[in-house]
């Protein structure tokens, strides 16, 4: 079993590593034993941050089944310690008999993961979160704004093909382990899953394995790595080297501090948007950043509905300042319960004042307003020409033949939303979201940023991930899964390294892949779903459209002619892709992580 360890008992490992690890093989905590003041414990790969993004690396670190390697039957077993400043998280067996002894609902604290990124969990870390029912499931998602007819549906059966082609994983097969009779199955569109739980299995398998030190409760206190001048030269460069403090707890429930030092061939910052590691190394990684001048609101929802309502969907409504969503989490594992709850998580983007009015509201009146603004079908485009003829020519002919133009399109994009019925009208029809009852749990409220690394990810063996790396708008739900591609890169690329007998960072081949890779991929990302951001706020650039001005809000906003004109053009976007069954489906694969097909 991986080593909870505190630093005295790893004083007496450091003296004899090699001849005392078989013996340490089922232990799970280790208590003071020594007095020494002295640690230095060598790390292949130090992971600091030991929550979703760190715990999935060491886990794919730690995975010897994959199939990329030829030599991964004989890969030198990595050492591994994954560092995490709070305490270590409970099983996931504890959450889930708390949860069935207590009326314990779903957290608002939880990410929508793509299928791609939950095979990155594993089989048994998947199959455990399904047995506890722990996952939101949802096959089709539908997608609407407020100034216009345009729907977008996506379903499952959009990633059939790359599926059956071995692009995209077949998470049925994954969690039964089972390839029989998968062509009858609906692909996941995405799950969403708390993070506590999340985290909690993630620990749960790393415990069991012995090649890991868990070290929790710890906080580093300063960090000293090489500088770039040591790359490239004949000697690798020297390991990095860190101070940390650690709190533990006598037998007497009095706290105290002890202090070591650690090393690593490879530091991997993986302890979020306000990175330590990264702060601490500045002048590696400067950031760009970007305010999107916008609050997200969130929490959990029961809803006024029986189980099937919600039917696996995902629900996002564009209003004038940002989307807002209803995303399908956990519920009930007892099916014959008609009466247990219903639950849903939401997420509102829209602007700080419009945000800080919505967490003034009571309960009541917070449902009231979400129910106002989600619960309604799709509208006209508002006038190209902007309401009150601002914008007419004042030459009669011109301005009526503008009238006639305003009109013809208008109408014609509303008949391009009602032809795409015709292809499927069971994934195309569109549908009500379910009305919510009442708030459970808080309802919180964050700013929104953009961030990027400027230069790279990577310096003289430290690599960043996730959102150490980059921060995006929720809009799309890709910042975890951009964070969970991260990983997979740099833990095929440290295996890869180790499988060709080399250092695990002493050179710049492996690291500058991985950048090179990932700079790629994490500014395409940003850059994109920054796009849509400004894209769909166009018609939201009037504060009177917003969510304190319901009228202005119903009857289609009260946009200038140019935003009328982007609206137009967007509502249009949205109903060729929706119904051009390729281009759809194109866009549903690059959303679940399928791999480009050749």
């Amino acid at each position: 079993m991986a080593r909870t360890l505190t630093f005295a008992a790893a004083r007496g490992l450091a003296r004899s590593r090699l001849n005392c690890a078989c013996s340490l093989t089922h232990i799970r905590s280790l208590t003071s034993a020594t007095n020494e003041n002295n640690i230095n414990q060598h790390y292949d790969v130090i992971i600091a941050g030991g929550g979703a993004v760190g715990s999935v690396l060491a886990r794919l670190l730690l995975n010897d089944n994959d199939k990329s390697s030829l030599s991964h039957q004989h890969r030198r077993p990595l050492k591994v310690a994954l560092l995490e400043q709070r305490s270590s998280p409970p099983s996931l067996d504890n959450i889930a008999n708390t949860s069935s002894k207590t009326k314990h609902t779903p957290n608002a604290r939880a990410y929508a993961l793509s299928p791609t990124s939950l095979s990155y969990l594993g089989p048994s870390v998947l199959q455990r979160l399904q047995q506890t029912n722990r996952l939101g499931i949802y096959d089709s998602m539908q997608i609407w704004e407020h100034d216009g007819p345009a729907q977008l549906h996506f379903a499952g059966e959009d990633l059939n093909e790359a599926v059956k082609s071995g692009r995209l994983v077949d998470l049925h097969g994954l969690i039964e382990r089972n390839d029989q009779q998968q062509s009858n199955r609906r692909p996941w569109l995405g799950s969403v899953v708390e993070d506590a739980p999340l985290v909690s299995a993630l620990w749960d398998e790393l415990r069991n394995d012995e090649r890991i030190d868990l070290i929790d409760n710890v906080q580093i206190t300063s960090i000293s790595a090489p500088s770039q001048n040591t790359m490239g030269n004949v000697e690798p460069p020297p390991p990095v080297e860190m101070s940390c403090t650690r709190s533990i707890t006598n037998e007497g429930g009095s706290k105290q501090d002890e202090e070591c030092t650690l090393s690593a061939d490879l530091l991997v910052a993986a302890d979020g948007a306000n990175s330590f590691v990264r702060t601490t190394l500045g002048s590696s990684f400067p950031m760009i950043t970007h305010s999107y001048d916008r609050k997200a609101v969130t929490c959990t929802v029961e809803l006024d509905v029986r189980k099937g309502d919600m039917a696996r969907t995902a629900f996002q409504r564009f209003l004038p300042h940002g989307p807002i969503a209803l995303l399908p989490v956990w519920n009930s594992l007892n099916n014959d319960d008609n009466d247990a709850p219903i639950y849903a998580n939401v997420v509102w983007s829209t602007t700080p004042s419009e945000a800080n009015h919505l967490l003034s509201l009571s309960d009541t009146e917070f449902i009231a307003t979400l129910n106002h603004h989600l619960c309604q079908g799709p509208n006209v485009n508002p006038p190209l020409l902007g309401n009150n003829n601002r914008g007419m020519p004042h030459i009669p002919i011109i301005g009526t033949i503008a009238k006639e133009m305003d009109s013809l399109l208008r109408t014609a994009n509303t008949a391009l939303t009602m032809g795409t019925w015709t292809e499927s009208p069971s994934r195309n029809y569109f549908r009500m979201p379910p009305a919510s009852a009442r708030v459970v749990g808080p309802i919180m409220g964050f700013d929104l940023k953009l961030s990027h690394v400027q230069q790279g990810y990577t310096a003289p063996r430290v690599a960043l991930v996730g959102d150490a790396a980059h921060t995006v708008h929720p809009m799309a739900g890709q910042g975890l899964n951009l964070g969970m591609g991260d990983v997979y890169s740099l833990s095929e690329l440290i295996k890869e390294a180790v499988d060709s007998g080399m250092d695990v960072a002493g050179t710049g081949l492996f690291l500058d892949r991985y950048n090179q890779e990932r700079m790629v991929k994490g500014l395409g990302t940003v850059g994109g779903v920054h796009g849509l951001h400004e894209l769909f706020r166009c018609s939201g650039s009037n504060s009177s459209s917003g969510i304190m001005n319901a009228n202005a809000l119903n009857s289609g906003g009260n946009a200038s002619g140019v935003e009328s004109i982007v609206g137009l053009g967007r509502s249009l976007g949205m109903n060729v892709v929706n119904g051009l069954g390729p281009l759809r489906r194109a866009f549903a694969e690059a959303a679940a992580g399928a791999a480009f097909s050749r």
